[in-house]
């Protein structure tokens, strides 16, 4: 659209110019280059691609550039046209010099405009530059408290891993101890039963050794009395005898009593 606008703008000054005046033709060539420099502001801008853009701006350079050649050739003209011929001529290319500096300072407040245009874009690349730093460092941040956790769980899952490592030896070692416990304890039990069956079997033979001796009291204490009731007997025939021969003592008498009482008492003693 706006070059639009200066060719448009060019078109009408060059056509109001050859309307009024058709010089005569010259080959009049100028080469160099200056610079023009307005106080204006322009307020506008230019969107688009970065490559529209310097399209753009090559255009506006080419643009200004080949007006300001114009513009010198326009002023060139005039004086030249001056000194040869009249006033109007002068006055046309006085309308071209003109257009072409209105040209020229079209294209330098366009190229000013996407001058303008890329500072901004610049700015705004610095300034998303920034923040992408400020999150690169961030990143860089969690990224270290990241690692320092891992390291951090890898830690605890080793000492874990130990602690676990210790605790299926200390229950393997707890498993042999209750197995050989259980043995112990079961050969144990067995010598238990074996004293119970062996105390059970000497009370029975207590039993039975009482009960005999209870029966051998009852006997010797039955021969002790049947010895007794004898020597009574004895002692009783004995006296019948004395008395019957007491006049005359019979040695052999005496003997045999005395043989009866020595048998008694050995048999009471032996048996008690």
């Amino acid at each position: 659209m706006f070059r639009f606008f200066v060719f448009a703008v060019c078109a009408a000054d060059a056509g109001d110019a050859q309307h009024r005046h058709h010089p005569h033709p010259r080959d009049i060539r100028y080469e160099g280059g200056g610079s023009y420099g307005g106080g204006e502001d322009y307020h506008g801008g230019f969107e688009g691609s970065d490559d529209a853009q310097q399209s753009n701006g090559a255009e506006l350079t080419s643009l200004a550039h080949s007006s300001a050649v114009q513009a010198n050739n326009a002023v060139q003209n005039q004086q030249t046209a001056g000194s040869q011929a009249a006033f109007g001529v002068s006055s046309s290319f006085a309308s071209a010099a003109l257009g072409a500096a209105q040209t020229a300072q079209a294209a330098l407040v366009g190229k000013q405009a996407i001058v303008q245009n890329l500072r901004n874009q610049l700015n705004e690349a610095q300034q998303q530059l920034q923040r992408e730093i400020r999150q690169y460092q961030q990143a860089s941040s969690a990224a270290l408290a990241a690692q320092e956790a891992s390291q951090q769980a890898q830690g605890q899952i080793n000492a874990l891993a130990t602690a676990l490592s210790a605790a299926q030896g200390g229950a393997q070692r707890a498993e042999q101890a209750f197995v050989e416990t259980s043995n112990a304890a079961g050969a144990q039990q067995a010598m238990v039963t074996d004293a119970k069956q062996r105390i059970s079997r000497l009370l029975g033979q207590i039993q039975t050794a009482v009960e005999e001796l209870q029966e051998t009291e009852l006997s010797a204490l039955r021969a002790a009395e049947a010895a007794q009731i004898a020597r009574t007997n004895v002692a009783k025939a004995g006296a019948a005898v004395a008395a019957a021969n007491a006049k005359e003592a019979s040695p052999a008498a005496a003997t045999t009593i005395n043989v009866v009482d020595t048998m008694y008492c050995n048999s009471y003693c032996l048996k008690k």
